[in-house]
């Protein structure tokens, strides 16, 4: 490490059992001895294995309750087993599954008992849905192992792919990395519209991608993780690397999750002659948008989702078209500026893009900062191979109209400040970090509130998530040349920022400001929390409490 770099650290303050039983498990096949892989491994080594794709039970199997009652069963999992060693064990109606994908319809009656067979306290978060504080798995405190805890809510949410996770205060990061996590589908007419209308099944031609950065099973944060978050040297989709996908000429749907820690993904198309290609982006965290967005690429932060659509009705067989991450300036910022700089008080007047001074190193070097990693944020990987193998008769038309989405009316909305920034060691919002119990943003039930979320120059991209809520994305100013490229209209905004969004990347330098309506149909004082979803400073208190009253 060098002495400019070790001094930095050190201003800035950072230096310094029961089990699953393993007989029902599907044989996900695990990461090569080697984590570090090439990309060139991964785009043209013919040992390149199968990808998994969940199915009826097992592994992220679907299942849909119906309204019948489940329990979750936080637990260690016996053997070796994709690169997961927790999880969330479900019986039911005969079939086992670790981590099951719920099927849910709106209107329905969710029934489930978290049952913590862990060594340590968990919660779970229904990340996306629309619960009232007691369900909604943060202000709650966790449950210690041994106990239960239950959750009785109903379906309030429009279609989409949402997700659950762990967020007990301090041990998020530890718990989602090592696998306890899972998807939620929720099913409306617009989602059977659109299956119905490009003959999309579940399983074979509408597929989730997971993807998972990792180095290894054993979560031990550094400091220096704690500060910029968990970076892995391998990226898995869904539980392992270098995959591929065997396909035919059609129209395939990816529903795509960030359950990485910290990394953000620039996520796009190409041959395997190096041609890129487009896809069709059809919705975003919260559901489907308007009507679909042709795109070349979107960057994709830790949990958001896209739902998109590749189409390779016109493909030759014997063609591959590969699903990259490409290179990008991941602008950890605060490397290139000395403590001294972090002036939160100059986050105020943030007008005018930094300066070339301010903006000079790309990437950061992981190992020499003691990172351990060896493919840092920003770097080109091949993540998925599809192979096309099969010429079939396909016909189908994407349909224009995916969905409704009226504009939140903010005509007589509050606009509310928020900052992100650093200080004395922790990353902030607002110069506070989280203290439970408390609630520093107080709004008023069926209000709209607009808030305009600011990143410092001398910062790092921030994941932002609110609970309880979904949000409109209203514009982006001062956004980095990276960003301000892919905008789409005259407000800055992105593609990915058209539909209803629940968690939003704000980038250095750059203001977003978004529209919430705070309409609630639970009585009563309800208190959720804002937080970045970078789970390393979510752990480290970047989070504040939010009181609907």
């Amino acid at each position: 490490m060098s002495m400019r770099r070790r001094n930095l650290l050190k201003a800035l303050g950072v230096l310094g059992c029961a089990s699953i039983p393993g007989r029902w498990l599907p044989a996900l096949a695990a990461a090569p001895a080697a984590d570090r892989v090439a990309d060139d491994y991964c785009a043209v080594n013919s040992g390149s294995r199968p990808l998994f794709v969940p199915a009826g039970d097992g592994w992220f199997g679907r299942l849909a309750p119906d309204g019948a009652p489940l329990t979750l069963r936080a637990s260690p999992i016996a053997g070796t087993v994709g690169p997961w060693t927790q999880g969330f064990a479900v019986e039911h109606r005969g079939a086992r599954f670790v981590n099951p994908t719920l099927i849910l319809k709106p209107g329905e009656p969710v029934r489930i008992d978290l049952e913590n067979a862990l060594q340590e306290p968990t919660i779970v978060h229904w990340h996306g849905l629309t619960v009232d504080t007691r369900n909604d798995g943060a202000a709650t405190p966790p449950i210690a192992p041994g106990r239960r805890y239950s959750y009785t809510f109903d379906v309030r949410d429009r279609g989409s792919m949402y997700w659950y996770h762990p967020h007990p205060h301090g041990l998020t990061a530890g718990q989602a990395y090592r696998g306890m996590f899972g998807l939620i589908e929720v099913e409306d007419d617009d989602e059977r519209a659109l299956r119905a209308a490009l003959d999309l099944v579940p399983g074979r031609s509408e597929i989730t991608l997971i993807l998972q950065d990792r180095r290894g099973a054993v979560y031990d944060a550094t400091d220096f993780d704690r500060l910029h978050g968990w970076f892995g040297d391998a990226i898995h989709v869904n539980g392992a690397v270098c995959s591929h996908l065997d396909v035919a000429t059609r129209i395939y749907r990816f529903r795509v999750l960030n359950a990485s820690n910290a990394r953000t993904y620039r996520l796009g198309l190409r041959s395997a002659d190096g041609k890129a290609m487009a896809f069709t982006l059809l919705g975003t965290d919260d559901g489907l948008l308007a009507g679909p967005r042709r795109c070349n690429e979107a960057f994709v932060a830790s949990a958001e989702r896209i739902d998109i659509l590749v189409d390779l009705s016109d493909a030759a067989v014997g063609d591959t078209v590969l699903l990259e991450t490409r290179a990008f300036d991941p602008m950890h910022m605060e490397m290139a500026a000395p403590a001294a700089a972090i002036d939160h008080a100059a986050m105020d007047h943030m007008t005018a893009p930094p300066s070339a001074e301010s903006r000079t190193p790309a990437m950061p070097d992981h190992a020499a900062m003691g990172h351990g990693g060896s493919f840092p944020e920003g770097g080109l990987r091949t993540l998925l191979q599809l192979r096309v193998r099969e010429r079939i008769a396909y016909r189908a038309t994407i349909p224009q109209r995916l969905s409704t989405i009226a504009p939140i009316d903010t005509a007589n909305a509050m606009e509310r400040p928020l900052r992100l920034g650093f200080a004395k060691g922790r990353w902030r919002i607002n110069d506070r970090v989280f203290a439970m119990g408390e609630t520093p943003i107080e709004v008023k039930r069926d209000s709209v509130e607009t808030w305009l979320i600011r990143n410092y120059f001398n910062s790092m991209p921030h994941a932002m998530h609110l609970h309880g809520f979904h949000f409109q994305v209203l514009e982006r100013q001062t956004s980095p040349d990276q960003i301000a490229a892919l905008k789409v209209d005259e407000r800055g905004r992105l593609a990915t920022d058209l539909g209803w969004k629940d968690t939003v990347l704000v980038w250095p330098g750059e203001s977003v400001k978004i529209a919430i309506d705070f309409a609630l149909p639970f009585a009563g004082e309800q208190t959720y929390m804002f937080h970045c979803h970078n789970l390393e400073h979510e752990d480290g208190g970047m989070m504040l409490g939010v009181k609907v009253t």
